[in-house]
């Protein structure tokens, strides 16, 4: 027998009748300029361009580090802009704030208690938008770790957290999905290429965690990425360039009516030196949204899938499109 297609089966009904569903989405790995962590990444970041004979990014990283310093922006700014681009098609978005114990290279990078922080959730909320969990690297498949930062993200910034995506992208299967669900989470975002754009393993609908060991469906759901920035722009591109290449990585998941997940990061909004990177985030939202999809948090995606799956209108837990 051929092996089966994870996406098989009918179009998606998605609500409203829409072509496709759009998921929005930003990790928030900062949101002070004058942070200790990033001020001595840009410095090694500007040694290695140098040593390999890139002195012109090297001093776009080191201008923008010099700025930071001397005429910081105000925490809130990104996220302004972030939302007043999104609110311009009528999207919101959910934005992934990163707790961790330890203060370490890929650790914690902010106090998540601090007052900026507080008014910021708050500013995303007003606008529609999410909160979900960017999880410890060091945390990594740690429900008890992940539980804890659950809890001191609701009580720092109010409301329920029920999503979340592991820093950096970690992610280990099965092992990973039980944990989070074990610290009760209702939905994922990890499941993605931090090398590289497009599906991973195929994917392009949401679907339901199982452990391969077992066959056991697991109750979160998995919405899987598409387009990380930071991917995308891995080697030195235009924006018209990377606009085209996000684009061919997002045209499977139109073709067959699933699910588009962007991954935007808050801190490469308002700087000059990623200025291609904002360009391409704004000219794709303009792209899709002449489409007309159906662009939720991703805490009503997954609502919206457990309630087909609720319904007998949702496949088996290895993924694929709902049935009538």
């Amino acid at each position: 027998m051929p092996p089966l297609d994870v996406n098989e089966g009918a179009a998606c009904a998605w609500p409203g009748g829409a072509p496709f569903a759009l998921f929005l989405s930003h990790d928030v790995d900062k949101i002070h300029d004058r942070e200790p962590f990033y001020a001595l990444a840009a410095l090694n970041r500007a040694r290695r361009l140098l040593a390999g004979g890139e002195g012109r990014r090297a001093g776009a990283t080191l201008r923008r580090l010099a700025r930071a310093w001397v005429a910081p922006k105000a925490p809130e700014m990104d996220f302004r802009t972030i939302l007043d681009v999104e609110a311009r098609h009528g999207f919101r978005s959910t934005f992934f704030v990163l707790h961790d114990r330890r203060w370490r290279r890929r650790g914690a990078r902010y106090d998540v208690t601090a007052p900026a922080l507080r008014r910021i959730a708050e500013m995303i909320r007003a606008a529609g938008g999410e909160i979900g969990l960017h999880g410890g690297y060091y945390r990594f498949n740690q429900a008890a770790a992940y539980r804890e930062s659950r809890e001191i993200l609701q009580a720092a910034l109010g409301g329920e957290i029920v999503g979340i995506r592991n820093h950096f992208l970690r992610f280990s299967g099965a092992e990973t999905w039980a944990a989070q669900q074990a610290a009760g989470f209702r939905y994922d975002s990890t499941f993605g290429h931090a090398d590289r754009i497009g599906a991973r393993a195929g994917r392009l609908f949401p679907f339901f965690a199982a452990d391969p060991a077992t066959g056991r469906k697991l109750d979160i759901v998995e919405l899987p990425l598409t387009v990380m920035d930071v991917a995308l722009f891995q080697e030195p591109l235009s924006g018209a360039e990377a606009l085209e290449r996000a684009w061919r990585a997002i045209e499977p998941a139109l073709a067959a009516g699933g699910l588009v997940t962007l991954l935007w990061h808050n801190d490469c909004f308002n700087e000059p030196e990623f200025r291609e990177w904002q360009w391409t985030y704004e000219q794709l939202l303009a792209r899709l949204a002449a489409r007309r999809p159906w662009c939720a948090t991703g805490a009503e995606i997954a609502a919206w899938w457990c309630k087909q799956s609720a319904e007998g209108r949702r496949p088996s837990a290895d993924g694929g499109t709902p049935r009538p």
